[in-house]
């Protein structure tokens, strides 16, 4: 609230370009907002493969659990029709960033919970990353509906 009245002070005193700076700050911040809200998504998607790829097996939850955080990311990562917050080819960066932080809390869960350390051996980090990318890619190509049929149809690869 004081940005725009900051914002109203600048303007009226004819200080255009002192307004627009707060105004681009104000972007950034809202920009900086939907990513970290994007990247809680992701952590939970992290989560869940972590678990289907160590425990080699996967239930209905952890499999709504990965559906709802695509379907989630999909429609928060939308700035226009064309326009995104995160575009497909910078995913790779977010899940190297995200992926300790998924690590601490699959390490809680996988075999009734086990040490951070071993869990992270256990992770063949590569195929974990192309996999969540190639679920992440489908969150740009298809509608909700679409969605969730090739996120099923993926998963039954990863599972076997």
């Amino acid at each position: 609230m004081l940005e725009i009245l900051e914002i109203k002070k600048h303007l009226l005193a004819g200080e255009i370009e002192s307004a627009l700076l707060i105004v681009e700050e104000l972007e950034e911040m809202g920009r900086q907002s939907e990513i970290r809200n994007l990247e809680s998504f992701l952590v939970i998607l992290l989560i869940h493969l972590i678990k289907i790829q160590v425990e080699k097996r996967s239930t209905h939850s952890w499999k709504s659990s990965i559906i709802n955080s695509l379907l989630s990311i999909q429609k928060r990562n939308k700035l226009g029709k064309k326009a995104h917050y995160i575009y497909f080819q910078n995913w790779q960066e977010y899940l190297e960033d995200n992926f300790t932080t998924a690590l601490v809390s699959a390490s809680q869960e996988v075999f009734g919970g086990i040490d951070y350390t071993e869990l992270k051996t256990m992770c063949d980090r590569v195929c974990l990353f192309d996999f969540a990318n190639s679920l992440l890619e489908l969150t740009y190509s298809n509608n909700q509906e679409g969605l969730v049929t090739g996120i099923e149809n993926k998963l039954k690869e990863f599972c076997t």
